[in-house]
């Protein structure tokens, strides 16, 4: 899912020197595959210092080249380094806008939705260096993702897909940029510093609580749907009306007369996991079809889950998203409730107290279907990170469950 980023007024930045030996061969094969057989690192010397400068020029979409060999694909499955004299081929250029428009970790559509509400909105210049092997074309550095989906809005208005306007065309097809200039033998150096500048220690992304804040106000104060906040943002609907009514939770227990004066920000993300889960939200008595809170008795036992103020707690039974999200396991099992709300047992005791629950026995056939199937479901909700969690009591448990339906299937092992 994306987030909104803080992106303070630019400043003038020192030009940093890292030293780049360690992994010079590995970036050297990254971006010069051709030229770096053969080579280790140790061959290679640091680069001088050298001043960044930048020449702003509005370029033609189609003389701007996406990096095939962007440091976000290093972890894609099968993601193989493309010849540096290659990058400028229909075919590499087809390859990549591919793949930032089909995986889906990097959010294409939400990006080109609020590009088709808001315009192409320069807040940060594209940063290019000039592409030798194809004079007149650039490369770029940093900007990938913007780049991609101005270029897949225009292909998709040129296949006749989407409708774009005469107004809409033009600024989409002249992009601001800021073009490197620096000495060739310090050109990697000086776009590794830049990356690392924007990714590393650059403009940092707002935390959970403070994008939910905006959303709330634009709702609130500006009257705004979900739908048009998605579309603003960059954010589905969906995800923009759980960010709200998380925080509409978490603001509930901001004014609560007992719990007010332990609600931290942090809370937010947990506040997020209630929301998102039916039975979680429908125990603590969250009503989603009017985002508030409508039984305050049972959003207290929420509030002091994460928040305690009994003398027998010494600390929270919930302290990450995670453990709420376990809570789908727990509620509606009443043996397993009493453990979670009683202050001097664990959430662990908790959460091994379902384990005492037995399930009605099917009367039917029917009854048996059904059954068969909603503990299918249950199983696949489980996540990979609660299996790794899982108990040496809980593993043998499922090993006696495999053998006992291995035997009634009639395929013992």
């Amino acid at each position: 899912m994306p987030y909104l980023v803080a992106r303070p007024k630019p400043a003038s930045q020192p030009f940093l020197h890292l030293n780049p030996q360690p992994c010079e061969s590995a970036v050297k094969i990254l971006h010069n595959p051709d030229e770096a057989v053969g080579q280790t690192a140790t061959s290679v010397e640091p680069p001088k210092p050298a001043k960044m400068q930048f020449e702003s020029r509005d370029l033609e979409l189609v003389d701007i080249l996406l990096d095939p060999n962007n440091y976000r694909f290093l972890d894609s499955k099968g993601f193989k380094p493309k010849p540096q004299n290659r990058y400028a081929s229909d075919k590499v250029q087809a390859a990549t806008l591919r793949i930032l428009a089909e995986d889906k970790r990097y959010q294409l559509d939400e990006l080109r939705n609020s590009i088709l509400t808001n315009g192409y909105i320069p807040m940060e210049r594209i940063i290019v260096v000039p592409y030798e092997a194809k004079p007149g074309k650039f490369l770029i550095v940093e900007g990938n993702r913007r780049v991609a989906a101005l270029k897949s809005l225009v292909k998709d208005s040129e296949e006749e897909v989407l409708e774009l306007t005469e107004e809409q065309l033009a600024s989409f097809k002249k992009i601001p940029c800021a073009i490197l200039k620096v000495d060739k033998e310090n050109t990697r150096h000086a776009e590794r510093v830049i990356m690392g500048i924007r990714h590393i220690t650059g403009p940092r992304e707002w935390g959970a609580y403070q994008q939910a804040q905006l959303i709330q106000q634009l709702h609130d104060e500006e009257n705004q749907d979900f739908s048009s906040i998605a579309k603003h943002l960059g954010l589905s609907t969906v995800e923009v009306s759980r960010r709200y009514r998380a925080m509409n939770a978490l603001k509930a227990m901001e004014g609560d007369e007992l719990y007010s004066d332990k609600a931290e920000p942090e809370f937010y993300r947990l506040f997020h996991e209630l929301v998102s889960l039916p039975e979680v939200r429908k125990r603590f008595g969250w009503d989603p079809e009017n985002d508030q809170f409508t039984n305050f008795e049972r959003a207290r036992e929420f509030f002091e889950l994460i928040a305690p103020q009994t003398k027998e707690t010494a600390d929270a039974k919930l302290k990450s998203f995670s453990d709420v999200r376990k809570l789908k396991y727990i509620v509606g099992i009443p043996a397993a409730e009493e453990v979670l709300l009683d202050p001097t047992k664990t959430f662990n005791e908790a959460m091994s107290a379902t384990s005492l629950h037995k399930p009605a026995v099917p009367e039917n056939k029917e009854a048996i279907t059904a059954f068969l199937k909603i503990s299918l479901e249950r199983i696949r909700s489980i996540t990979r990170q609660e299996l790794k969690e899982l108990s040496a009591d809980d593993k043998r448990t499922i090993k006696s469950l495999i053998k006992e339906l291995n035997e009634i299937i009639g395929n013992p092992r």
